[in-house]
């Protein structure tokens, strides 16, 4: 039996598998994130290090493949994959930026575009079975248009606007001080001490704000949603015909109004496909593929079932639960 590490981390958080051939859960565990953008690089291959350890500990047998799908690392250089080759006796290591594992999990090892909207967003483009162009997702400080930091930035904005004269009224300057359980203007040492993470935690409010028929949340969530949009219209160009789009992450799945209206927004020719199966699958999927293996439905059917009994906590072995 051969054994697969998969990880897929991102600004928030680190999500890792150890699985067995079939598709099987052995150790599902989740951490603190890891994008070198948020972290620095020798944090994220530290950290990507000790989740790796924590997997091969726990492995039956020798780990054929790990695949490594992490935030940032299109952004930032980081030779991950020799951080964790120098500490591993692992055949196949490789690892990409986080939005190619969303495209597998997916469509399987196909060409395509990921597009993912969390705590940050962007979209990733697969031609010929590699990674070849990325839109957006140059960071917080230049562009992560449509993402939950942005969202939540340009709701408190608008509250504090509203606040000194400058703005027009919004609910949203009651709703987020109930949010922070202060006075806005009391909460500034929070808003920057807590930073992206924190901001981006703050979302809700701008989604609570426009099912309230805040004129203001409706205008920030229509301009994300173009934002978005305007990813699938830059990768359009890229492609000739119509061409698939996955969304996922935590913003698009937990809010499919919004989604809806991405979708509404997108290329003419993008296919936007609602990802069903988290991108840590897409992980095992790749491992698979570089072992020579392409995943049957037994394969996602098994993960699914074992993914949905552990993903609720975190270290708990699969085989606890079956």
């Amino acid at each position: 039996m051969e054994y697969f590490i998969a990880i897929d981390g991102g600004g928030t958080k680190t999500e890792s598998v150890l699985m067995d051939g079939n598709g099987h859960i052995l150790q599902y565990n989740i951490r603190r994130g890891c994008n070198p953008m948020d972290y620095g690089v020798e944090d994220t291959c530290a950290h990507v290090g000790a989740v790796t350890e924590e997997l091969v500990e726990k492995s039956p047998g020798p780990v054929a493949a790990l695949y490594a799908g992490i935030a940032g690392l299109n952004r930032i250089h980081v030779d991950l994959k020799s951080c964790l080759s120098r500490r591993f006796s692992i055949e196949h290591i490789r690892t990409e930026a986080d939005g190619f594992s969303m495209i597998s999990g997916a469509l399987g090892h196909a060409d395509g575009c990921g597009l993912v909207c969390g705590t940050g967003s962007s979209l990733f483009i697969r031609i010929e079975g590699k990674p070849y162009k990325d839109v957006g997702g140059l960071g917080y400080l230049i562009d992560t248009g449509g993402s939950g930091f942005e969202l939540a930035r340009d709701g408190l904005k608008a509250a504090y606007r509203y606040l000194d004269g400058r703005g027009s009224p919004t609910i949203l300057a009651d709703r987020m001080a109930e949010a922070l359980g202060k006075n806005l203007y009391d909460a500034f040492e929070d808003i920057y001490r807590g930073g992206r993470k924190f901001i981006a935690s703050l979302a809700h409010v701008v989604f609570e704000g426009a099912e309230a028929g805040d004129e203001i949340s409706c205008q920030i969530l229509d301009k994300g949603a173009q934002s978005l949009a305007e990813l699938t219209i830059a990768a359009a160009r890229q492609f000739t015909g119509s061409f698939p789009v996955v969304m996922n992450g935590g913003i698009l799945k937990a809010y499919p109004n919004y989604a809806n209206a991405v979708e509404r927004k997108a290329s003419k020719r993008a296919q936007m496909i609602y990802g069903t199966m988290p991108p840590v699958y897409g992980g095992f999927v790749e491992a698979l593929w570089d072992c020579g293996e392409i995943p049957a439905k037994r394969h996602s059917e098994c993960f699914l079932k074992d993914y949905l009994a552990v993903s609720n906590g975190s270290n708990t072995p699969c085989g606890s639960v079956r």
